[in-house]
């Protein structure tokens, strides 16, 4: 009797195919049981493997018939008792050659499936994803688009932006410094938003559409009422501020959380300011700038009394 394997994977198909395989025959000459099903988890995921046990499917057995009792036959000549056993053994021969070529043709079948099933999964490995890689690296890479183009969608984007907003204004681009800086004129709160939240959004957006709609390298900025300029020279300023109380008290400054750009502002203004250093602290969105003395208070304070001149003893 042909003994049970058994197999695991991801489906139950799987499982079955991993099994027809290892036995090396094809699906209709196999018996299979279901021992396990994966189970159907959270977000349609599953969890668990399809066990499966399989085997070569019995052949089922020919029931002999009963034999009846052989009639008695008259005595006939020599000549016909030996034509009748010629012709009995001859049919019993060709019954034999007949199940042995069945036989035969049945195990060709099962090696040939086998067979072919092992050489396609062959030709699947060998298949190397370098091929494929090699030709998208060889496909022609798209020309980047040029200045105009770019500018002409920005444009024709954020003035459409600005009527779905029903704001009368004028969207001005600037292509100087190799960048693209559109600039909606006025004031309106409302294209800013809390912190300039919306502003940001905004350009994230102009970005993203040029990208898709003419793909370049080029910088692309947007602000509004030159609300970004203005927001520069405050934290310039608010920077200076800060290193000066941080080099006069000789302790820290910790700053309020703020954006990655104005961090970065932060950081380009006290790069250049003498006897402080900055770094950053924390995880946005509460990460913050932290501005810390090049010498400790105790120490500025042993520098100036060891500075002060020594009075004569009387």
């Amino acid at each position: 009797m042909t003994e049970w394997i058994e197999t695991t994977s991801k489906t139950v198909d799987e499982a079955k195919e991993l099994a027809l395989d290892s036995l090396g025959i094809d699906n209709a000459d196999a018996e299979f049981e279901i021992v396990e099903e994966p189970r159907q988890g959270l977000f349609g995921r599953t969890r668990g493997q399809a066990r499966v046990r399989a085997r070569i499917a019995p052949q089922s057995t020919r029931v002999k018939e009963e034999r009846g009792r052989r009639r008695r036959k008259p005595r006939s000549s020599n000549a016909e008792e030996k034509q009748s056993e010629h012709g009995s053994g001859s049919s019993r021969q060709g019954q034999r050659e007949s199940k042995d070529s069945t036989r035969r043709d049945t195990d060709s079948s099962r090696d040939g499936g086998g067979k072919a099933r092992e050489s396609k999964r062959q030709r699947q490995r060998t298949k190397s994803p370098r091929s494929s890689s090699r030709k998208r690296s060889e496909s022609p890479k798209k020309e980047d688009a040029s200045m105009e183009e770019v500018s002409a969608c920005v444009e024709s984007f954020l003035s459409g932006l600005v009527d779905a907003f029903d704001i009368d204004t004028n969207v001005v681009i600037d292509t100087s410094n190799d960048e693209i800086n559109a600039q909606i004129e006025g004031k309106h709160g409302l294209l800013l938003g809390p912190k300039a939240r919306t502003l940001d959004a905004i350009q994230e957006l102009t970005r993203v559409t040029a990208q898709r709609s003419v793909p370049s390298s080029i910088r692309i900025k947007v602000d509004v009422g030159e609300y970004r300029q203005l927001r520069r020279a405050s934290l310039q300023g608010f920077a200076r501020d800060a290193g000066t109380k941080a080099l006069e008290d000789g302790v820290e400054v910790v700053l309020e959380p703020m954006s990655s750009a104005d961090r970065k502002i932060i950081h380009d203004e006290l790069n250049e300011f003498d006897g402080v250093h900055t770094r950053s602290a924390g995880t946005d969105p509460r990460r913050r700038v932290v501005v810390v003395p090049d010498a400790p208070r105790s120490e500025v304070e042993s520098d100036e009394e060891s500075s002060d001149p020594v009075g004569d003893a009387d």
